[in-house]
């Protein structure tokens, strides 16, 4: 069953590459790659480049499997294979739907990318902040920190905090995108993001100084 499952989200990861493989001679030889904040194409790749990227980044669940079994705490990780599996999964999903745009902008399509990218942040910020409460300590995924890795008690707090924090700010960040568009959504969003990012972080030194003390 297992085998059955990674071969289902390999599939899934690489459907983007699969996809432009099948679609090659309508993809233009140069492919928008990257896009500003008024969703203008700001960056551009070669086809081939293009499909090597969507192939790879396909293979992110894959690599997170592999960087499980390399981590030295890889014990911990059976005491949250939920949480493990939905932040692998969620984290695969991103680069998917990231992938998938790219590509429909480069047939054609009309998309806002801009908007798009941001509420599929968001929503990966709500799904693994319900998580990040249950992860335990290990060196690959969580709120990672000099001080969180240093003590499984200022990880296990820092993580309580966390969790909701990214939940509020992925809500926050999808409102909004939603609500009010433009370039102000997208920095109203960004800095949403970054907020309840770099508070978990201030608070693992703070929490830290403090047990030492």
């Amino acid at each position: 069953m297992k085998r059955w499952k990674e071969a289902l989200v390999l599939l899934i990861g690489l459907s983007p590459a699969i996809a432009a493989l099948l679609m090659y001679d309508r993809l233009p030889d140069t492919m928008a790659s990257h896009f500003g904040v008024n969703n203008e194409v700001n960056g551009t790749m070669s086809k081939n480049m293009s499909i090597l990227m969507f192939a790879l980044l396909g293979l992110v669940p894959s690599i997170l499997r592999v960087v499980r079994r390399l981590d030295p705490k890889r014990d911990n990780y059976e005491k949250f294979p939920v949480a493990y599996e939905v932040i692998r999964l969620g984290a695969g999903l991103l680069v998917v739907a990231a992938g998938w745009m790219v590509l429909l902008f480069n047939l054609g399509y009309e998309l806002d990318i801009r908007k798009l990218a941001l509420i599929a942040i968001g929503l990966l910020f709500i799904v693994t902040g319900n998580y990040m409460t249950q992860v335990q300590h290990n060196y690959m995924i969580g709120i990672r920190t000099p001080w969180t890795l240093a003590s499984e008690e200022v990880w296990r707090r820092t993580h309580r905090l966390g969790g909701p924090l990214f939940m509020i700010g992925g809500i926050v960040a999808i409102a909004v995108t939603l609500l009010a568009g433009g370039v102000a959504a997208v920095f109203a969003s960004l800095a949403a993001i970054a907020i309840v990012s770099l508070i978990p972080v201030v608070y693992s030194y703070v929490i830290y100084t403090r047990l030492k003390a």
